[in-house]
């Protein structure tokens, strides 16, 4: 550990490093702006023990009880179904289907809360959106706020190491930059595994991508406006070898990793695209996802889209 002013770095071997921003610090000073962005560009993960986003005693009451919000509450406490907000409409998506023990489920909130819950997230997203500002000024311009997510169900399975990818929602080359912040009202700790630093773990599964051309119906949701644009070959590099990565239960055994409990009231702030990651326990936790072109950033080399441009000798969007 290693830490000057309330700012400090760990680090281990294999793993990705962490830097801790005690409370108090203020995020605008520019030692801890540079020690900011040095550590997420660099592939890793900001740690806010007291970040400041707090409910009321009402919103706490609200979420304490799952059935509060939802109509039905899954058997299977895998950590789904999430509930998405859109910043732009200011409204909670009202069809975001996941894959819930073999079946396509939702969120099917209650009517009574959804006010409430969109009011929640509408103010989160406004919060992440300001210490992302405070932290990285570099970015403001380059960000594109997108969907705010809510977990409500607890977590009691280990979810897999993984590196995120665009899901329906293509990034195009840019990189996912999320902040999450345990709301637990009864201060139970969000628990991830944090695995190796992203390009070993490129190298290991590179040689078994094989590509195919994006499918006819994505290019047509594309054009419609109901995805964000056709997949680009990053879009599916990164798809490719989250999914490799995933299915190799060897490496899921093997790889080197370390635990980390996030405690209620804290948040933390990471690249997923460029982390590996796995969530392992926990419940009631939110986080914001913003685009970050690989332009914007302070060294674009070390983006994901750099990176794998490097290791394939070909251009990716």
């Amino acid at each position: 550990m290693v830490g000057i002013g309330g700012v400090s770095v760990c680090e281990e071997a294999e793993t990705v490093k962490m830097l801790t921003i005690e409370p108090g610090i203020d995020l605008s000073a520019p030692e801890v702006r540079l020690k900011a962005i040095e550590m997420l560009e660099g592939g890793g993960l900001i740690y806010l023990p007291k970040s400041g986003f707090e409910l009321s005693g009402g919103e706490r009451a609200l979420i304490s009880d799952t059935s509060n919000i939802l109509t039905r509450v899954p058997d299977v406490e895998d950590g789904r179904p999430t509930i998405i907000f859109d910043p732009a409409h200011g409204r909670i998506k009202k069809y975001h289907f996941v894959h819930v023990n073999g079946k396509m489920m939702r969120a099917q909130i209650r009517d009574t809360a959804r006010p409430d819950l969109e009011a929640i997230m509408s103010r989160y997203s406004k919060w992440g959106e300001n210490v992302i500002a405070q932290l990285f000024p570099s970015y403001q311009q380059a960000l594109d706020r997108k969907r705010t997510t809510y977990r409500p169900i607890p977590r009691n399975s280990t979810q897999s190491l993984h590196i995120d990818s665009s899901y329906g929602y293509p990034t195009q080359g840019r990189s996912m930059l999320r902040i999450f912040t345990n709301i637990n009202p009864v201060n139970r700790p969000r628990i991830w595994q944090i695995g190796e630093p992203f390009e070993p773990f490129v190298r290991r599964f590179l040689p078994s991508v094989h590509l195919s051309k994006p499918s006819w119906i994505s290019s047509i949701l594309a054009r419609l406006g109901i995805i964000d644009g056709a997949k680009t070959k990053y879009d599916q590099y990164i798809a490719t070898l989250r999914s490799l990565g995933i299915r190799d239960k060897e490496y899921q055994r093997t790889a080197p990793r370390k635990i980390m409990e996030f405690p209620a009231g804290s948040s933390w702030i990471v690249l997923t695209d460029l982390v590996l990651h796995g969530a392992m326990g926990g419940q009631h936790s939110l986080d914001q996802t913003f685009y970050l072109p690989a332009d914007a950033m302070g060294d674009p080399s070390r983006s994901p889209l750099r990176i794998l441009e490097r290791l394939t000798g070909e251009a990716l969007v």
